[in-house]
C-alpha cells in the first residue's frame, strides 16, 4: 500500500509519542542516579561554554572561540550512544561487590571517572584565556568564569570573555650587533609577516624567528638558533591602539657563536653497524667518488657509490646550507633501502670554520615477503538455470582473496625496488541448493613493478621546460625527488552467467612526492589489451542494449606520450581538527591516434582502439570533534567521454555506484543509471522485482556525496551513522535505457515505438541511503560491517522499491520516491563487509 506523506507523518508521530517518554524517563533516571554517588561538597561538571561579550570586535570569532574552549582545564564527561552519561556506568559499578567481569567492563570500558567541578581549575582556565587573547594582540582582554548551580550537585560553567580592541603594528625594526647578519636581516625584513598596518599577533613572532633562523643557516651560520633572539619589544605608548615592534638578535656570548662554516670532508659509511664502529675495525671497501669517501665492510659495495653521490647535496668547500643538509637526509631516506640515515657534523680539529660530515647508512632488509587476506560478503544476481533473462535469484556470496607479494629493495645494486604481487580470489555461494553454481566469481591477477630511485627523462620534460610548459623549479624538483616506474600486469575476472575478461597492460611513468602533503603519479607510455568473453545468458541482455554491447568489446588502450595524471593532497588537521584531502585523476587514452586520424583522413584506426578522456575529483573533509568522535564527508564527481560519437566509454572505465565504499544500500553496479529501471529485473510471471542486483548498471557521469559520523563505543570498537546520496548517468540519450540521461531540466520523452514518460532532472534521480555500522579498529587494519537501507529511490516506486507500473508521462510527486516502512523487514537491509574505512 502506498502511504501518503500525512499518513506517514501520523504514524511516525504516534510512534514518537510512545517512545519519547520512555527515553526521557531513562535519561532522567540515569542522570539523577549519578548525583547520589557524590560526596558532600562534590559537584558534577555537566557543561561549559565560552561567551564573548556583545559588541566585541573579534576577528575570526568562531576560530578564536574554539581555541579558547580548548584551554579549559576540565572537560565534561561524554555520553554512551549519545544518551547515557558515561560517569553513571563508572559510579554505578564501583561498589565493593562489583567485581564480576561485566562490572569491570561497564566501569573501565564504557564508563568514565566523573569530572568534579573545581573552582581553582576554572580560575586557571580563565587566566589562560586572557593570556591567549593578549598574545594575539588583544592587550586589554579580560575573562572570568561563572558557575551555574541551578541543578543540585551539578555545575554548568560559562566563561565570559571580553577581548577589547586589537592593537595594530605601527613600525617594525630589525637589528643585530653583527654587521653581516644585520644586512641579511634588512633583506629578510621585506618578506616578514610583521608588517606595518597588520593586526598584532605574537604567534607571527615565533614564525619569524623560525624563518630567520632557517635563512641564516642557509647562509653558512650552521649553529644559529632561535635562542639567539632577544625578547620581542613592543612599545604601545607612542600611538593609541598601535604598537612599535623591535626584533633584535643578542650580542654573541662566545667568539664562534655567529661563525660561518664551510663544508669539509664527507665520509659515507655504507652498511653501517654501531657494533663495528665501536670496535674500530677497518673497512675493506674504500673508494672516493667526486671528492666523497665511501667505506664498506666488504670489498664490494651493496649500493654503487656513484649512484649515492647523486643523492648527496652537500658539496665540499661550499658554504654550509641547512637546505642542502635536509635535502641529503630526505633523498637518502627516500631510496627505500636504508632503515636509518644519520648525518653527523663535527668541526674540523684543524680548521675552526670547517664542518666535516659522516653519513651513516643502516641497511634495511633487502628482501621481504608478505601476504594480504581479504574477506567479503555481498549479494549477487544469478540468472536461473534455464538461462532466461528474467529469472533472477538473490544469493548471499562469501568471498575470499589471498594476495602474496615479494619485494627486493636493491635488485641491481642501484636502490631499484622490484615488487611482485599476486592475487587469487573467489566468491562462492554456500547455498546447499545444487541447482546453483558454487563458484560465482573468480579473480586472478599478477603485477610486476620496477621503481628506479631517480628521474629518467626521455626528452619529453626537457622539451616541456624549454617551451615553458613546465617551470624550471618543477623540473628541478622532478630530477631530485621523482622515481621512474616500469610495470606489467595481468588480470582475469570471471562473473558466472555474465562475462569474463582478461586484461594485460604495461606502463612507463613516474612517482613524484613534491612535499610532505602533495604527490603526483604520472603514466606516459601505456598499452592495455582487453579481451571479453560473454556468457550465453548475458548475451540475451546485450541484445536489448546496443550501447552496452558496444562498451563491452575487445579493445586496445594505447598511449604514447601521456596516459594519466593523479594528484593527491593530504590535508593536515588545523587547530579545530578540520582537514581537507583531495585526489584528482585525469586520463587520456588514444589521443595520439585520434589526432593522427584528424590529420590524415585515410588512416584506419578501427573502433577496437579506445579513445576517450576521463576526469575524477574526490574531495574529503574530516572534522575531529574529540579524540574518539569525528565527522567525515566525501564528494565524488566523475565524468568520461569518448572522442568519437560512434564509440562508447569502455565498460571497464564506466562509473558505477553501490558496494562497500559507495552507495551502501545497493550492490556494486546495482544503482541507476539515472531513473532507469531495468525491465529484466521485473518478473511478470511471479510479480517479483529486484533492480538492485543487476551487475551492469553503469554510466558516463557520477555524482556522490557521503556523510558519516564516527564515534567510540568501547575499547577498540567504533560505531558509525551514515548517509549516502548519489547516482550515475549517461551523457547522451540512450534509447535502450530510458531515463538514464543526465538532464538539468525535466521533460516528456516521446520516442517512436515506445511509451511516453516524464524524464526527471538529475536532482530528482538522486538516490539516498542511510544506515549504521560497526568498526573493529585494530590499528593495523579495520574490520567494518555496515547495514544500510534505501531511503529514497531514483525512480517513483510503491513504497518498498517496486517501481510504479505502468509509468505515466507526468512528474511524480516527491513522496513517490521515498520508501515507506509499513512493509519493512530484515531482508530490506543490505549488509556490507569491508576492510578499512570507506573514505
Amino acid at each position: 500500500m502506498n502511504l501518503m506523506v500525512p499518513e506517514l507523518m501520523g504514524i511516525l508521530a504516534g510512534g514518537l509519542r510512545r517512545v519519547v517518554p520512555v527515553l526521557v524517563a531513562a535519561l532522567l533516571l540515569t542522570s539523577c542516579n549519578v548525583t547520589k554517588y557524590l560526596g558532600d561538597g562534590e559537584e558534577l561538571l555537566t557543561a561549559q561554554r565560552v561567551a564573548v561579550a556583545k559588541g566585541s570586535k573579534l576577528e575570526n570569532r568562531s576560530e578564536v572561540v574554539y581555541e579558547l574552549s580548548t584551554l579549559t582545564r576540565q572537560k565534561p564527561n561524554g555520553n554512551f550512544l549519545f544518551l547515557f552519561p558515561r560517569e553513571h556506568f563508572y559510579l554505578a559499578n564501583s561498589k565493593a561487590r562489583d567485581t564480576t567481569r561485566i562490572d569491570r567492563f561497564l566501569r573501565n570500558t564504557i564508563g568514565q571517572p566523573p569530572v568534579l567541578y573545581s573552582d581553582s581549575l576554572s580560575r586557571r582556565s580563565a587566566i589562560l584565556m586572557t593570556d591567549f587573547l593578549r598574545y594575539r594582540g588583544y592587550f586589554n582582554a579580560t575573562a572570568y568564569h561563572e558557575a551555574d548551580r541551578r541543578r543540585r550537585k551539578k555545575v554548568s560553567l560559562i566563561y565570559h570573555v571580553s577581548p577589547g580592541a586589537r592593537y595594530v603594528i605601527d613600525t617594525v625594526e630589525y637589528g643585530s650587533p653583527e654587521p653581516q647578519i644585520d644586512s641579511i636581516l634588512q633583506v629578510l625584513k621585506q618578506e616578514s609577516a610583521l608588517q606595518p598596518g597588520a593586526p598584532l599577533n605574537l604567534t607571527a613572532f615565533d614564525e619569524e624567528k623560525s624563518r630567520i633562523s632557517q635563512a641564516l643557516r642557509n647562509e653558512g651560520y650552521a649553529y644559529f638558533s632561535a635562542n639567539y633572539f632577544d625578547k620581542l619589544e613592543i612599545d604601545t605608548s607612542q600611538r593609541k591602539g598601535h604598537a612599535n615592534i623591535y626584533l633584535n638578535i643578542l650580542p654573541p656570548q662566545q667568539d664562534d657563536a655567529y661563525r660561518k662554516y664551510r663544508v669539509g670532508q664527507i665520509t659515507v659509511l655504507t652498511d653501517y653497524s654501531p657494533a663495528r664502529s665501536a670496535t674500530g675495525t677497518t673497512y675493506p671497501g674504500d673508494t672516493v667518488v667526486e671528492g666523497i669517501r665511501f667505506l664498506s665492510p666488504t670489498v664490494d659495495f651493496r649500493m654503487r657509490p656513484e649512484l649515492l653521490v647523486d643523492n648527496i647535496f652537500l658539496q665540499q668547500d661550499s658554504l654550509y646550507s641547512r637546505e642542502a643538509y635536509e635535502k641529503t637526509n630526505l633523498s637518502l631516506g627516500g631510496l627505500g633501502i636504508y632503515r636509518f640515515v644519520r648525518i653527523n657534523q663535527v668541526v674540523d680539529p684543524n680548521q675552526d670554520d670547517v664542518l666535516n660530515y659522516e653519513i651513516q647508512l643502516s641497511p634495511n632488509k633487502r628482501m621481504a615477503i608478505g601476504v594480504d587476506l581479504d574477506l567479503n560478503f555481498t549479494n549477487r544476481s544469478l540468472l536461473d538455470s534455464t538461462g532466461s533473462a528474467g529469472g533472477a535469484q538473490n544469493n548471499n556470496l562469501i568471498g575470499i582473496s589471498v594476495s602474496p607479494n615479494f619485494r627486493n629493495r636493491n635488485v641491481f645494486g642501484g636502490a631499484e625496488l622490484l615488487s611482485i604481487s599476486l592475487r587469487a580470489g573467489v566468491e562462492v555461494n554456500p547455498s546447499p541448493d545444487s541447482s546453483l553454481q558454487f563458484f560465482n566469481t573468480i579473480d586472478l591477477a599478477a603485477e610486476a613493478t620496477l621503481n628506479l630511485p631517480r628521474f629518467k627523462d626521455f626528452g619529453l620534460y626537457g622539451l616541456a621546460r624549454r617551451t615553458g610548459l613546465v617551470s624550471s623549479d618543477f623540473y628541478q624538483q622532478l630530477r631530485e625527488r621523482a622515481s621512474t616506474r616500469y610495470s606489467m600486469a595481468y588480470e582475469y575476472l570471471l562473473i558466472r552467467t555474465f562475462y569474463a575478461y582478461t586484461t594485460a597492460n604495461a606502463r612507463l611513468g613516474y612517482d613524484f612526492r613534491r612535499s610532505a602533503t602533495t604527490s603526483y603519479r604520472i603514466n606516459h607510455a601505456a598499452l592495455d589489451i582487453l579481451n571479453f568473453t560473454i556468457e550465453p545468458q548475458f548475451e540475451a541482455i546485450l541484445s536489448t542494449n546496443q550501447r552496452l554491447r558496444r562498451s563491452i568489446s575487445d579493445q586496445y588502450f594505447l598511449s604514447l606520450l601521456f596516459r594519466n595524471l593523479e594528484y593527491t593532497r593530504v590535508g593536515r588537521p588545523d587547530r579545530r581538527g578540520r582537514s581537507i584531502t583531495f585526489n584528482g585523476q585525469f586520463e587520456l587514452t588514444g589521443a595520439e591516434m585520434f589526432l593522427a586520424q584528424q590529420l590524415y583522413d585515410q588512416l584506419d584506426t578501427r573502433n577496437d582502439f579506445a579513445r576517450y578522456a576521463l576526469l575524477v575529483a574526490d574531495t574529503r573533509f574530516a572534522k575531529q570533534i574529540s579524540p574518539l568522535r569525528s565527522i567525515a564527508t566525501r564528494l565524488l564527481v566523475g565524468i568520461g567521454r569518448p572522442f568519437n560519437s560512434d564509440q562508447e566509454l569502455p565498460y571497464v572505465k564506466q562509473f558505477f555506484a553501490g558496494g562497500a565504499n559507495s552507495m551502501r544500500a545497493w550492490a556494486p553496479r546495482g544503482l541507476g543509471p539515472g531513473g532507469y529501471v531495468d525491465t529484466l529485473s521485473i518478473d511478470n510471471s511471479s510479480g517479483s522485482f529486484n533492480n538492485n542486483l543487476r551487475l551492469y548498471q553503469t554510466g558516463d557521469l557520477q555524482l556522490e556525496l557521503n556523510l558519516e559520523y564516527r564515534f567510540n563505543l568501547f575499547s577498540f570498537v567504533r560505531g558509525a551513522i551514515f548517509t549516502d546520496i548519489g547516482n550515475v548517468w549517461t551523457i547522451r540519450e540512450d534509447p535502450d535505457r530510458p531515463g538514464s540521461q543526465f538532464l538539468l531540466k525535466g521533460r516528456i520523452r516521446e520516442e517512436e515505438g515506445s511509451t511516453p514518460f516524464y524524464h526527471q532532472p538529475f536532482y530528482r534521480q538522486l538516490a539516498v541511503a542511510g544506515g549504521t555500522g560497526i568498526r573493529i579498529d585494530l590499528s593495523y587494519f579495520v574490520f567494518r560491517l555496515d547495514a544500510a537501507i534505501p531511503l529514497r529511490y531514483n525512480y517513483p516506486q510503491l513504497g518498498d522499491g517496486e517501481p510504479i507500473r505502468p509509468r505515466e508521462p507526468i512528474s511524480y510527486p516527491e513522496r513517490a520516491y521515498w520508501r515507506s516502512f509499513d512493509k519493512f523487514g530484515l531482508g530490506d537491509i543490505t549488509f556490507q563487509l569491508g576492510l578499512g574505512y570507506p573514505f
